[in-house]
Order: structure tokens, then sequence, then C-alpha cells
């Protein structure tokens, strides 16, 4: 959920800076047209507007689709994650899109990783069996101060006591 988010953070400050970019070259081109003459910096002034009206103007609303769409991508990540919702019809009725297109989406979030842990059979979600979801968590007593220490891999630094622990195999 993490990655889409992020992607959705990413879309909306580049839309929101090719909307300033539209904004703000136009008055720059104007000033720098009606100041022309009177010194050599207008000129950067009037091509930076120029520059900047064009990627915002042709810009911006490409970005804002890309916005809306990542957020049609984070609703299906949510309904799958938190809601449960594994069958194609299920998400079709919640997102309110017909099969198809929630079919294809479906598909777009599997292939950029925003759905990690699941498969697709046929019309259907199913957890993958071969990938875990989160890291085996192991827990021990600290055998120098008797703290509880819960850590990932085989080998930590205790956190009350600062030893290092090393776990058993069994």
């Amino acid at each position: 959920m993490d990655k889409i988010l992020k992607v959705i953070k990413k879309r909306q400050i580049t839309a929101i800076i090719l909307t300033v970019a539209l904004i703000v070259g136009i008055p720059s081109i104007i000033i720098g047209a009606t100041r022309l003459g009177q010194n050599a910096g207008f000129v950067v002034l009037m091509a930076f507007g120029i520059v900047a009206t064009v990627a915002g103007f042709y810009g911006s609303p490409v970005a804002w689709v890309a916005v809306g769409n990542a957020k049609s991508e984070c609703t299906l990540v949510t309904a799958v994650e938190t809601e449960h919702l594994y069958t194609v019809r299920e998400l079709s009725a919640r997102l309110n899109k017909n099969e198809r297109n929630t079919s294809a989406l479906l598909n777009d979030c599997i292939m950029k990783g925003y759905l990690v842990g699941y498969l697709r059979e046929g019309d259907r979600l199913v957890l993958n069996e071969n990938t875990s979801l989160h890291p085996t968590e192991h827990n021990m007593d600290c055998p120098y101060c008797g703290a509880v220490v819960t850590f990932t891999g085989t080998s930590t630094k205790c956190p009350y006591c600062g030893s290092a622990l090393q776990r058993r195999k069994d």
C-alpha cells in the first residue's frame, strides 16, 4: 500500500507544479513582451513564460489524469487488502466499473507491484502460497538482561542491554 501512496504523492506534486507553471507562464510572457526593449533580462522572462505555459498547458491535464488513475489503483488495492474483495465481480461493484476495465486495472496493479502476494486465477485473486507476505519474526529471551527480543533474520542486538544475539537453529 505504501508504494501506491508514494506514486500518488509524486504524481500530485508533478500535477501541481505543471498547473502553477501554466498560471505563472502567461503573465511572464506578457511582462517580458511589454518590456522587451528595456532590458535583456525580459527576453529570458518571456522565454521562460513561453516554456512554462506550453509545459503547463499540455502537461497539467495529463498529470491530473495520471493522479486520477493512481487513485483508482489505490482504491482497488484498498478493496483487496482491507475489504477482502477477491473477485473481479466484487471489485467491479466496489469501483463502479465494468468487469473488463476492472480486470485490466487488477492486472496493472499486480504488474506494478501494488498487490504483493496475490495471483490471478481466472477472475479470482488467491494468495500466493510461495511468497511470504511478511518476514518471519522470532522471539527470544536475552540471556544477559532477560528482556524478550523480537527480530527477523538470524541475529540482532538487544535493544535494552546492547548484547549481540544469535537465533538458535531448531
